[in-house]
């Protein structure tokens, strides 16, 4: 196995862009379009246009400068292999070629791949896909993905390293929670692993300062025993969580249809991922959901969930989901205090519910929010808090968010929100994020995501159990 950094890859000191184009629409334009930043000198070549976007153009790979650490080629499969062999001759150490055309194809796509292959064996180059959509790195400035994915939303960074083996499932992913906001450290979209897989890029950011959950869609396990040791080596420090697709006899058969990969028993997949640590999730939804919260809070101590709402309603419905069976995680619901109960009965109508679930009442206001929430949280038989942010009530305001994001980032224990307002709910939840607070627009994701943090509490004290 060679020694492999991953530094440059995701912080080149220059791109070149093989297959750039002046054409508006072209996978080739997009992807050096986007990479025009001031950070870095990013290199058109192109064998027959002069300038692009007023940047000179280089003929061939053997003219560019020497400082270049990765080549994004957008050609042709047949095109692109023989232009990965001059990569690979003139020492650039990383290509991502986006062209699909290859083994997903057939046997000739085969024949184009073993080619690609070969140059990482012939060469010290190393190649991310073909048939992918490449990087997102947002702290570094490199993205080469050429559909919409929520750079816009996604470009102040975060802590979620997102590696998938479908670019499509992975950008949609993003985009729409992206809505809500979302950190994230990196997309790695896999495409056809002829060298980089998921083992390479979970032992790179299991190192890395900046991640602090790794989140996966995977539809088959090629590296198997290596994968899941370097999954579990991120989830001692880490929260590791994926989606692995295929679960069905027919879901297997379209993953060999899809990848050409087996994707093996569901059964062992699951025992597989309890024993190393590593989260699972159902849907896509689930994997990003996940993936914001367990990036964000620490795990509560324990199990205790408290619920406060101003519709009684909500507060049922939380019950239930808290209350439900799930084999894997088990939550309680917490016993308040009488102290607790006092203080809260202290602040609310005589009618309102001072028991857990708390129910403020549609009276509800954001001081009587806050001051419920305080004394909540300051309750020792309390481990973790769902509070409902619902702005119907005519005591609700904007004004909530801020105070609750005060509250929540000085709280010794962890808060999840669900957050309702009509067509506003995305924009009070997206700001509740840029104040450091996790929500949701639904009862029963925000209780999933209690559920998740509760999860990665025992996976913990498991591995640290494991040494």
């Amino acid at each position: 196995m060679r020694d492999l950094n991953l530094g440059r890859f995701f912080s080149p000191r220059a791109v070149a862009v093989i297959g750039a184009t002046s054409k508006a629409g072209r996978v080739g334009r997009i992807i050096f379009e986007t990479l025009m930043r001031p950070e870095r000198p990013v290199y058109p070549v192109h064998p027959s246009e002069n300038t692009i976007l007023g940047r000179p153009v280089f003929r061939s790979v053997e003219d560019l400068p020497a400082d270049v650490d990765l080549a994004v080629i957008a050609t042709s499969a047949k095109a692109t292999v023989e232009i990965a062999e001059t990569c690979g001759r003139a020492n650039i150490p990383f290509i991502i070629p986006v062209a699909g055309g290859f083994s997903e194809t057939g046997e000739e796509g085969r024949k184009l791949e073993e080619r690609l292959y070969q140059v990482t064996q012939n060469y010290s180059t190393r190649i991310l896909g073909p048939n992918t959509l490449g990087i997102f790195a947002p702290k570094e400035r490199v993205d080469t993905i050429f559909v919409e994915h929520g750079d816009r939303s996604l470009g102040q960074g975060g802590g979620v390293a997102f590696i998938t083996q479908s670019g499509s499932v992975g950008v949609e992913a993003l985009g729409i929670e992206s809505n809500i906001g979302f950190g994230l450290r990196a997309f790695v979209g896999l495409g056809n692993k002829v060298d980089l897989g998921e083992v390479d890029f979970l032992n790179h950011f299991a190192g890395d300062e900046h991640t602090t959950c790794v989140a996966l869609y995977l539809e088959s396990l090629p590296e198997g025993r290596a994968f899941l040791e370097a999954a579990g080596k991120v989830a001692k420090t880490k929260p590791v969580v994926a989606l692995k697709a295929g679960r069905t006899a027919s879901a297997v058969a379209a993953v060999a249809s899809h990848t050409g990969r087996l994707a093996g028993s569901d059964l062992v997949v699951d025992a597989a991922f309890r024993q190393y640590g590593v989260q699972r999730v159902s849907d896509e939804e689930q994997l990003s959901d996940a993936a914001r919260v367990l990036s964000v809070v620490e795990p509560p101590r324990g199990n205790r969930v408290a619920i406060i709402s101003p519709g009684g309603g909500y507060g049922v419905m939380a019950t239930d989901e808290v209350e439900s069976d799930n084999n894997s995680v088990s939550l309680a619901m917490a016993m308040l205090s009488a102290e607790t109960e006092s203080a809260i009965a202290a602040i609310v109508p005589a009618y309102a519910s001072v028991h857990n679930p708390v129910d403020l009442s549609t009276d509800a206001t954001d001081d009587i929010t806050i001051s419920a929430l305080e004394a909540v949280l300051e309750d020792d038989g309390v481990d973790i808090v769902l509070c409902m942010a619902l702005f119907a009530p005519p005591g609700m305001s904007d004004g909530l968010i801020r105070r609750m994001g005060i509250l929540v980032s000085d709280a010794e224990k962890p808060v999840i929100v669900v957050s309702q307002f009509g067509p506003f709910s995305d924009g009070h939840i997206s700001r509740l994020y840029d104040y450091g607070v996790i929500g949701y627009p639904s009862v029963a994701r925000g209780v999933r995501a209690v559920r998740w943090l509760v999860q990665r509490g025992q996976i913990q004290k498991i591995l640290a159990g494991k040494g």
